[in-house]
């Protein structure tokens, strides 16, 4: 799950190549956040959240709004070469943008649906059991996007600003596709 290329696994390298490693970290953080919502909400009462009702409906709208803002800001971003420092009220901003990235797209509760009714119903899995196997997964998610942020981190020394509004534009056509593909899923 860590590694598909959504949202997220973009974002973290937009945000990494821009800003550095810890930003990646940061929004990494707000990853796991939405997960671990997730995880409870499809382990404890996944009544709540309905499919095929309204809530699905909304979920996909403010996803796709989301989506779609965040990828116009990307298409008319100034590119700026300088790589500033994340100061403290940019934590903030960086967690709650992988927390929404995350917890937007219904793809990833229902994958979170899936991996706890398998757990559940054809494993068997004791709360305990599932707490284990659950805190594994997102150690490895938490692990695999902490590498693609370093990974992309490295990329520094080779971005030029045409090179960044490539990337910009790419990533702004991306997001827009996602939010399209959401709203008429």
């Amino acid at each position: 799950m860590s590694i598909m290329l959504g949202t997220v696994f973009f974002a973290l390298v937009q945000n990494s190549i821009d800003h550095g490693f810890k930003t990646g970290v940061f929004i990494s953080i707000g990853v796991i956040a939405s997960d671990i919502l997730l995880i409870s909400l499809s382990w404890f009462n996944a009544e709540l959240i309905p499919e095929g009702s309204t809530t699905d409906w909304i979920v996909r709208l403010c996803g796709a709004t989301f989506l779609l803002f965040y990828g116009l800001s990307n298409l008319f971003k100034k590119e700026n070469i300088t790589y500033p420092k994340t100061e403290k009220k940019q934590v903030a901003k960086f967690v709650s943008m992988g927390f929404l990235l995350n917890v937007l797209n219904p793809g990833n509760y229902i994958g979170w649906l899936a991996i706890t009714t398998q757990l559940q119903t054809v494993a068997k899995y004791s709360l305990s059991e599932a707490v284990f196997y659950f805190v594994g997964a997102l150690s490895a998610i938490f692990s695999m996007e902490c590498l693609i942020s370093w990974g992309a981190s490295f990329l520094k020394p080779y971005i030029t600003a045409r090179f960044l509004r490539l990337v910009n534009r790419l990533v702004g056509v991306l997001f827009i596709g996602f939010a399209i593909a959401l709203f008429f899923y």
